[in-house]
């Protein structure tokens, strides 16, 4: 049976290192016991790695089962009226579903590219507005003061989700202390190799916080999750050498694919979002790929993105030789 390359999902490529792997395996002796509950370890850890400029405290965190319950959570609190700029992750709209509650979806492609421009009169109007840094697909960053226009401009609730931070060290967690309308959304999956165990922050002020504790499940993040996220966050320093290796493979990729004459958007993350220039094209490379055994994640179609991307397909940055066997399909 034919090995299939799977670049679709964008979750991180490379196992997790030797050494918290070997931490790991000691946690499963004692899978019989349930989770701690307040995730406390867990909590001071994270503020830890936060760093001392930030300041946080426990009460400033909650942890969820996934960043998808965390969106969720987040969702069924502030939720109403969601504000949504396609395209990006499509799991904003689909939890608004979820609740019965109505997303706005509004299209930020200009000319081709992603520029974040949301009307006033929808910000004043949206109970909560979702913003992806970098965003997911199109990998662009966000300037800082386009943030912080939205933050002051908006009457409800501020969600930026920061899921692919520790590629890119833009944040606005800062800010989180004096705006009271401001989540910051984070995960494990991209970064830190763990997403089977399905790991997801937020972070806001306490009372904020508070809101989201009382509707969690009891036990929602499963114990070797929890001690999982204590482990990884002690390894920062290998995880580092990890993301930058990934960002080298991811840019090497996209100047490869420049030179074949396709254009590609910026490489912010551990995915590259590839325009074929044309819809037709698109779909013959991405059945082309496929019959090499190369799962992609193309832009059309109402399972994928929010928002129409009917040229484009996002490619996971996998290891390099896993890179140049798709850069060979797409010159064939």
């Amino acid at each position: 049976m034919r090995e299939i390359l799977d670049l679709g999902v964008a979750d991180l490529k490379f196992l997790p290192p030797a050494t918290v792997l070997r931490e790991l395996r000691r946690e499963l002796s004692k899978i019989n016991l349930y989770p701690s509950g307040d995730y406390l370890e867990l909590k001071k850890a994270y503020c830890d790695y936060l760093g001392p400029e930030l300041a946080m405290q426990p009460e400033n965190l909650v942890f969820g089962n996934g960043l998808d319950e965390v969106i969720d959570l987040v969702t069924r609190v502030w939720g109403g009226v969601n504000l949504i700029p396609a395209p990006t992750f499509n799991q904003y709209s689909r939890a608004a579903m979820r609740s019965n509650q109505r997303a706005v979806s509004v299209n930020m492609l200009r000319h081709g590219r992603y520029e974040l421009n949301f009307d006033s009169k929808d910000l004043r109007r949206a109970t909560l507005v979702w913003v992806c840094n970098p965003n997911n697909p199109t990998g662009d960053l966000i300037p800082r003061r386009k943030i912080e226009s939205i933050i002051e401009s908006s009457e409800g609730m501020v969600a930026v989700d920061e899921c692919y931070f520790e590629y890119t060290r833009e944040t606005v967690a800062d800010l989180v202390k004096e705006c009271e309308n401001l989540i910051v959304l984070r995960s494990f999956s991209k970064n830190f190799g763990i997403a089977g165990l399905r790991l997801g922050v937020a972070i806001s002020r306490p009372e904020n916080i508070e809101k989201i504790e009382k509707i969690r499940q009891p036990f929602n993040v499963n114990r070797l999750a929890e001690k999982a996220g204590v482990i990884v966050l002690r390894h920062k320093g290998e995880y580092e050498k990890i993301w930058q290796k990934v960002l080298k493979i991811g840019k090497e990729f996209a100047a490869e694919v420049e030179r074949i004459g396709f254009r590609t958007f910026p490489v912010n993350a551990n995915f590259v979002l590839v325009d074929f220039l044309s819809e037709n094209k698109a779909r013959e490379i991405f059945l082309k790929l496929e019959k090499n055994g190369i799962k992609t994640y193309p832009g059309w179609g109402e399972e994928d993105f929010e928002g129409n991307l009917s040229r484009h397909i996002r490619f996971a940055i996998g290891a390099e030789e896993k890179m140049k066997l798709v850069i060979s399909v797409l010159k064939s």
